[in-house]
């Protein structure tokens, strides 16, 4: 087994605020996402000091979880498996932002910042919109803990399973990106010297970017592959024995390592697949590991 630290350098809600515009919202298909929305249902959360958190509502239904044998390059652990998500559900259209991350601690951990170790690569850049890295899964959950406790609509806020974040990345779809099989660098941020799905070598930026940058899937998140390696809620460990409706992997293996998806500006390709896990030890922080808040729709 291969820990992710020997690779690198090293989300309530139907409440006033909300923007209901999401039509005809129905059951899915046995083994299939439900459709997308003609218009998104967001909500945008006000964090303070005029820094705003934009939602999407997720809906309801099934997916096969993992990848298929046939996938060049899929690792052991990603063994395909109906799941089931019971509950719709708001995620957070981009990762946390610094800009966010300050608004709600009061600090400014990143190395791709003004002060930060790696001031030298984001010179001239404003990376007040850049998702916060160097924060660990014990920083996320208190950050979701500070935003729950301070939001004056009771809503409550929490990390993302890893079958909610599969799910909510693959939007419907069934190949290795949502936009398709290949990724060089042009498509997410990542190390597009090392590509997957082509031999076509593309840029690599060697550091993290603006959030949004490139585009949206069909639910309207961005930054689902590449940019920064978002923290998941479970333990890592194998799907087996998981429920297959609203899995979780609660119980602590050994290791007590926590799962980390979507691959970053520093991966190749092949580990920002929408199957591809990562995991580390939850107190440890890197340049490119950030999260993305979940939120109750209920």
């Amino acid at each position: 087994m291969l820990r992710l630290s020997s690779l690198l350098f090293c989300v309530g809600c139907l409440a006033a605020g909300c923007t209901l515009v999401w039509l005809d919202l129905l059951p899915c298909a046995v083994l299939s996402a439900a459709p997308a929305p003609k218009v998104l249902q967001t909500v945008t959360v006000d964090l303070g000091d005029d820094v705003k958190m934009e939602f999407v509502l997720i809906p309801k239904g099934k997916f096969l979880m993992g990848s298929p044998k046939e996938e060049k390059e899929r690792r052991a652990d990603e063994v395909q498996h109906e799941v089931e998500i019971t509950k719709p559900f708001y995620l957070a259209k981009y990762p946390v932002t610094q800009e966010q991350y300050l608004a709600i601690t009061g600090q400014s951990p990143s190395s791709f910042s003004k002060d930060g170790k790696e001031a030298e690569k984001v010179t001239g850049l404003d990376t007040r919109q850049f998702p916060v890295e160097q924060v660990t899964w014990n920083d996320a959950q208190a950050f979701c803990k500070k935003l729950t406790e301070q939001d004056k609509q009771k809503r409550k806020f929490r990390l993302p399973t890893e079958a909610e974040w599969e799910y909510a990345c693959r939007a419907g779809t069934t190949t290795p990106f949502y936009f398709g099989a290949e990724l060089n660098g042009k498509q997410a941020n990542c190390n597009g010297t090392v590509p997957y799905g082509t031999t076509d070598k593309g840029p690599s930026l060697g550091r993290p970017t603006k959030v949004g940058e490139y585009g949206a899937n069909k639910w309207g998140l961005c930054d689902m592959h590449g940019n920064v390696l978002q923290w998941c809620e479970d333990y890592y460990g194998p799907y087996d024995g998981l429920n297959a409706q609203d899995p979780l992997q609660a119980t602590k293996p050994a290791a007590a390592h926590r799962v980390l998806r979507g691959g970053s500006w520093y991966n190749n390709a092949w580990n920002a697949r929408a199957a591809c896990r990562n995991w580390d030890n939850p107190a440890l922080r890197n340049s490119n590991w950030g999260f993305r808040v979940a939120m109750a729709a209920d």
